[in-house]
């Protein structure tokens, strides 16, 4: 009975993923499912799923996970995110350099929709490039993912960071190479052969492009249903490198003092990001910017996500009490299967299957994380499982930021793949690594 609810349950988190089931709603239904047929008595059922709710992680992460959004949200809605992205170009003024940072900078807010807010950017900055609108696709898609490694506010990560016990910057350490093969392999299959220009004179005092994001209006389409982008007005100065630089640091210090504060003076990621947003609304304040209301904070607070935390938190308790795991990778291990090949696998195919890293890692990290291993194999344990279930999610043609993306750009989702696949290629050979130095040097 046991065994039966742990893949019903298993199965009913894939088939409720595919078909874009709040987490919230998929990780309640599951843990409902596992708890069900666990054999346990119903007061112990109660007490574990009580015990999960209160404990400190469990309400650390649901509150991490509830500032990253209302930061974002803020941040977005001043146009403070756009600002930082325009003092960040400008500073850098080459434009290869600035179509690889501009979509990492916005890919380090989970603004719902966030590849949206990118793409014009792209789409603009690649015009004295001469790139293809598959080009620009790839690009976007490619640059803005890199942060999920190194970004210490990235939901996915925190959540990794949570289950097991590990610090943000401990898990940053060993992630960071999966971060510079991506954006290494990205520049050389995307942009390397592209000949350089420097940045465009800008069509005012914030990109065109944006304002329609904003409004809902969305880009315009021309008759090939290419994205069609407005043409930079001539004989408007480009700012100075300093003015970008000081543009960039005046609406970056929100983001810029949270990530001081949870990174430098190690205070928790929820007081750091409110600290950081109570930053930005001074700013927005000081300059008479319209108020965020209450229902845009609400609308970007992750509710869903924050619920969805403490059920998976619970889906890990009754996950680590059920002896059907334990069980399961003993018989894989006396069948020949290296549970490091479970570590590969296992998440290429439910992440895939989900196109959710957050819902991939929730689930597979408390099975697959052997326990009873040393510190430094459950690390790189932890690390396979975290870069196998962003390769899944990245490459999924149900992943949002590809749909939105592809969508922009008027493309379809194969002419982006023809392009990034080398960046896989580069992703899997990384893990492959992490697969063999945990194989032969830690376990």
């Amino acid at each position: 009975m046991q065994l039966f609810g742990v893949v019903l349950a298993f199965v009913v988190i894939m088939l409720l993923s595919i078909r874009r089931v709040p987490l919230g709603k998929v990780m309640f239904t599951a843990t409902v499912i596992i708890a069900s047929t666990s054999g346990m008595p119903f007061q112990s059922v109660l007490r574990t799923v009580w015990n999960s709710f209160t404990d400190r992680t469990t309400l650390e992460l649901a509150a991490s996970v509830m500032s990253i959004g209302i930061f974002s949200t803020v941040m977005h809605q001043l146009s403070f995110l756009e600002q930082t992205v325009r003092g960040l170009s400008g500073f850098l003024g080459n434009v290869k350099a600035a179509i690889m940072a501009v979509p990492a900078l916005i890919g380090s807010m989970p603004v719902l929709g966030g590849a949206a807010v990118s793409a014009p950017l792209v789409d603009k900055l690649g015009e004295p490039l001469d790139l293809s609108p598959s080009q620009k696709a790839a690009i976007n898609l490619v640059f803005r993912h890199g942060m999920f490694f190194i970004f210490p506010f990235s939901p996915s990560l925190v959540l990794a960071s949570k289950l097991m016990g590990y610090s943000v910057g401990k898990l940053i350490s060993y992630l960071w190479p999966l971060s510079v093969v991506l954006w290494g392999v990205g520049y050389v299959a995307l942009l390397r052969k592209v000949p350089s220009a420097r940045i465009p004179a800008p069509t005012g005092p914030a990109y065109p492009e944006l304002s329609a994001t904003e409004s809902g209006v969305g880009p315009k389409v021309g008759p090939s249903g290419h994205a069609r982008t407005a043409k930079p007005e001539k004989g408007i100065p480009t700012e100075s490198r300093m003015d970008s630089l000081a543009t960039f640091l005046r609406y970056g210090s929100p983001l810029l003092v949270a990530l001081v504060m949870s990174m430098v003076l190690k205070l928790p990621l929820y007081l750091s990001l409110l600290a950081g947003t109570c930053l930005a609304a001074v700013l927005g304040y000081a300059e008479k910017r319209a108020v965020v209301s209450i229902t845009e904070v609400l609308k970007g607070a992750n509710l869903n996500q924050v619920v969805a935390m403490f059920w998976i938190m619970a889906f890990k308790a009754f996950v680590t009490l059920s002896p059907v795991f334990g069980s399961l990778v003993e018989t894989a291990k006396s069948r020949g299967i290296s549970p490091v090949l479970m570590a590969l696998l296992f998440p290429l195919v439910f992440g895939f299957g989900s196109a959710s890293q957050t819902t991939t890692v929730g689930v597979l990290l408390p099975v697959l994380v052997p326990a009873a291993a040393s510190d430094a194999a459950r690390l790189f344990f932890t690390c396979v499982v975290y870069g196998s279930s962003f390769m899944a999610y990245f490459a999924s043609p149900l992943h949002l930021c590809q749909v939105l993306t592809c969508q922009y750009f008027g493309i379809e989702i194969p002419q982006v793949y023809r392009l990034y696949w080398p960046v896989l290629a580069g992703l899997a050979a990384a893990l492959g690594g992490y697969a063999v130095l945990l194989t032969r040097f830690v376990l």
